[in-house]
């Protein structure tokens, strides 16, 4: 088709969004890619319209299990919506959560580290936001780890095991997980009193 316009365009969106519904996603990306090409031809790339198709399609991309296929797209629609969005809106939120998995996917951790702090940043001050909080500061806990960045580790695995008390109990077994991975953190850092001091007070069977 040559001549888009907003009623083809939505007419496309429809079909595409009924596809996704029954999880045919092979189909739903089919009737995307064609969407997408009416936004362009109608409103350029550069536009919040084309980045709004653009995260529907890349979110069919994901359910399908194909983020591979295309990882220019998938940050383009995380650099636009930065622009184009507030942070909380559905297609900043949805854009970067797939560049995320993206940046996992390809093991860009250090890439991934900023957007689990831009996840953050958005949330306020009730308890399914803390909930997240805690979700959170597990995932930056595995990125510092897996960059060796143990000093930050450190501050983020503090952090986590204070909110864990607050939400889910002051018991060791509760937090048995968090104070592990301390003390597995200040072994390898050879913080010898700083280990010990942990091992004491939670009765750790552990040594370094």
């Amino acid at each position: 088709m040559d001549e888009w316009t907003e009623e083809e365009i939505g007419k496309v969106a429809v079909k595409a969004d009924k596809a996704a519904t029954k999880k045919h996603w092979e189909k739903a990306i089919r009737y995307g890619e064609r969407m997408l090409k009416g936004s362009e031809a109608l409103y350029g790339q550069d536009s919040p319209y084309y980045t709004s198709r653009l995260k529907t399609l890349i979110r069919y991309y994901d359910k399908a299990g194909h983020l591979d296929q295309i990882p220019e797209k998938v940050e383009k629609a995380y650099i636009q919506s930065k622009k184009y969005f507030d942070p909380k809106h559905d297609t900043a939120t949805i854009s970067r959560l797939v560049y995320y998995k993206l940046l996992i996917t390809q093991k860009k951790f250090s890439k991934a580290i900023p957007l689990v702090y831009e996840n953050m940043a958005i949330l306020k001050n009730t308890e399914d936001d803390d909930f997240r909080k805690l979700h959170y500061l597990g995932q930056l806990n595995g990125l510092y780890g897996i960059t060796g960045q143990f000093v930050l580790q450190e501050k983020i695995l503090l952090e986590q095991l204070d909110l864990n008390k607050r939400l889910i109990g002051l018991t060791t077994k509760d937090n048995i997980k968090i104070i592990m991975n301390l003390a597995k953190n200040y072994c390898r850092r050879k913080l010898d009193a700083e280990f010990d001091t942990l091992v004491q007070t939670y009765g750790l069977k552990y040594k370094c």
